[in-house]
């Protein structure tokens, strides 16, 4: 007879606040084509944010785009998407995490020439994903 998880050990209360979280803050921002949009260029403008370089001041994400990465980045390892370099400055690629450690990153074919446009690649595609998850 299997035993049945506690919610703890099911992670249910963790689980159920960034079902809520995700709900109220974040599908609003993806869902509606014009806020998607910009939140899109601007990514694709700046994925990985920019430092500050000799007494400027460094660019970073809006607040609905960083609470939208940050949204993504509490996903869970297997099914990641990751950032592969193949050869620096020449060949990124798009890695699926497998979730176990020592078991190797699943390397798709797609190339890109810059650690940012493979960055983007990666945002886009978590966004679909994410907005499929919710049937959108």
């Amino acid at each position: 007879m299997a035993r049945k998880l506690t919610g703890v050990q099911a992670n249910r209360g963790h689980s159920a606040t960034d079902d809520f979280i995700t709900r109220t803050h974040i599908l609003p921002l993806l869902v509606d084509p014009a806020s998607r949009d910009r939140l899109i260029a601007e990514h694709r403008d700046n994925p990985i944010g920019k430092p500050g370089q000799a007494g400027r001041r460094g660019v970073q994400h809006s607040d609905d785009l960083a609470r939208v990465i940050d949204k993504l980045r509490r996903a869970p390892m297997a099914g990641k998407y990751v950032r592969i370099c193949v050869a620096p400055h020449t060949d990124y690629r798009i890695g699926i995490a497998s979730g176990v450690r020592g078991k190797p990153v699943q390397i798709l074919e797609h190339r890109y020439p810059s650690e940012d446009a493979c960055e983007h690649a990666i945002f886009v595609r978590r966004v679909r994903d994410l907005l499929a998850t919710y049937g959108y």
